[in-house]
C-alpha cells in the first residue's frame, strides 16, 4: 500500500492547487457558455473528498502510481435545462480544451439497452497550449479534470440514485429494477419532449407571421395568444392607424416593444369581453375603431402636458386594443357595475379612482352615440 501512501501524501500537498484549477476551469467554462449563448441550470466545480480518494485507490487496487493518473480529482458538473444543449457544451469542451479522448466516454452511445441507470458526457481534459501559456494557468501544466454535462432531468435520476444508495444491477431487487427501467425511460422521454416544446416555440413566431399573411380560415380560428397578438399588434392595419393616431392626440410615441406579461395582461382584458380568436379581435377592432379613437381623444388629449419629460413619454403597444376593450364594453351595453368589474378583475386603476373614471366613459358614450 505504499503508492496509496504516496498519492494521499500528493493529495494533501497539492489540494489546494487542485482547488484552485477546478475552479479556473469552471471560470472559464461560464465565460463561454455565456459568449455562446447557452443558458444553463448549474455549472459546479469540485475537487475529490479525501476519503473518497482513499475508497477509488482500494478499489482499483495497484492500478495508479501517482496522482496525476488519477483523471477526477478536480471535477466541473454542467446542468444544461435542454438534451441538445449537452451536444452544445460537448462541441465547446472538445473546442476549448485538450480532451484525453481515451479517459473520456459519451455514455448516452454506451449505454446497453438493458443496463441499470442513465446516462451523461464525460469529459477528461487538460488546459489548451494557448490558455498554458497565460501567467494565471502556467501553474496547471499536466493536470486533468472531469467535465461532466448533463441535462436537469439526467442529473435528478443520478441524484436519486446515490440518495437511494444502489449502485450495482446485481445489488436490487428485479421489481426495483423494472420500476428503475420505466422512470428512466419516461424521463429520457421528457428530455426530449422539452427539447420538442423548445424548438416548437423557437420556431412559432415565424410560422405564426407566414400563416398571418396567408390569412386562411385556419388562422381566423386560431385561439390567441402572445404571440398570435404581438403579430397582430405588426400587422392589423386599422390597429396601426388607431395607435398612430392615438400617439398624435396625446403627443407621445408609440413603444414598439412591449414584455411578455403586457400581452398576457391583454389577453386577459379580451377573454373578459369573450374576445378569445383572431376572428373575433378583428371584428372588434373594426366595429369598435371609431368609439375608441374618441374615447383615446376625451381621456388622452393633454394629459401628458404636465409631464417632466413629455418628450420621452410613451405609451404601450397595446393602447389601441385597451381602448378598444372600453369601447366594447360600451357596445355591450355594460352598466356602472359591469365595467367596474372589468376593472377590478384586470387591475386597472385603483379602487378610489374607478368610480369617477367609469362614470366620465358611460358620459363620452352616450356623447359619441349622439353624434
Amino acid at each position: 500500500m505504499a503508492n496509496k501512501a504516496n498519492i494521499l501524501s500528493q493529495y494533501d500537498q497539492q489540494y489546494k492547487k487542485y482547488r484552485r484549477f477546478a475552479e479556473e476551469v469552471e471560470h472559464q467554462l461560464r465565460s463561454i457558455l455565456a459568449e455562446e449563448g447557452i443558458v444553463c441550470n448549474a455549472i459546479t466545480s469540485r475537487v475529490k473528498e479525501r476519503d473518497s480518494l482513499d475508497k477509488k485507490i482500494d478499489i482499483k487496487m495497484d492500478k495508479y502510481a501517482n496522482l496525476s493518473e488519477i483523471t477526477d480529482i478536480a471535477g466541473i458538473r454542467v446542468i444544461t435545462y435542454y438534451d441538445n444543449d449537452v451536444d452544445r457544451v460537448a462541441k465547446i469542451v472538445e473546442r476549448e480544451f485538450c480532451v484525453d479522448k481515451e479517459n473520456s466516454i459519451d455514455k448516452r452511445e454506451a449505454l446497453d439497452p438493458e443496463k441499470f441507470g442513465y446516462c451523461s458526457v464525460h469529459y477528461v481534459v487538460t488546459l489548451s497550449e494557448t490558455r498554458l501559456h497565460l501567467p494565471e494557468c502556467r501553474a496547471y501544466a499536466g493536470i486533468k479534470c472531469e467535465i461532466q454535462i448533463r441535462t436537469v432531468l439526467q442529473h435528478a435520476w443520478a441524484e436519486i440514485e446515490h440518495d437511494l444508495g444502489y449502485k450495482s444491477k446485481i445489488a436490487v431487487p428485479r421489481d426495483i429494477r423494472r420500476s428503475f427501467s420505466r422512470l428512466a425511460g419516461l424521463l429520457e422521454v421528457a428530455d426530449k419532449e422539452f427539447q420538442e416544446i423548445r424548438d416548437f416555440l423557437a420556431e412559432y413566431p415565424q410560422k405564426v407571421q407566414a400563416e398571418m399573411k396567408r390569412d386562411t380560415p385556419e388562422v381566423s380560428d386560431c385561439e390567441l395568444d402572445a404571440v398570435i397578438l404581438a403579430t397582430i399588434l405588426d400587422t392589423n392595419q386599422t390597429l396601426l392607424e388607431l395607435n398612430q393616431k392615438i400617439g398624435e392626440i396625446a403627443s407621445v410615441k408609440i413603444r414598439s416593444q412591449e414584455p411578455e406579461d403586457k400581452y398576457a395582461r391583454t389577453l386577459q382584458e379580451l377573454n373578459f369581453l369573450h374576445i378569445h380568436t383572431v376572428v373575433q379581435l378583428n371584428q372588434s377592432i373594426e366595429r369598435n375603431h371609431d368609439l375608441a379613437l374618441f374615447l383615446a381623444d376625451k381621456f388622452l388629449r393633454g394629459s401628458y402636458e404636465d409631464e417632466d419629460d413629455p418628450e420621452n413619454s410613451s405609451l404601450p403597444k397595446t393602447i389601441g386594443i385597451f381602448y378598444i376593450c372600453y369601447a366594447e364594453l360600451l357596445l355591450k351595453g355594460c352598466d356602472m357595475d359591469g365595467i367596474l368589474e372589468y376593472m377590478a378583475m384586470n387591475s386597472i386603476g385603483s379602487y378610489d379612482t374607478r368610480n369617477d373614471f367609469v362614470e366620465l366613459l358611460l358620459q363620452y358614450g352616450h356623447e359619441f352615440a349622439a353624434i
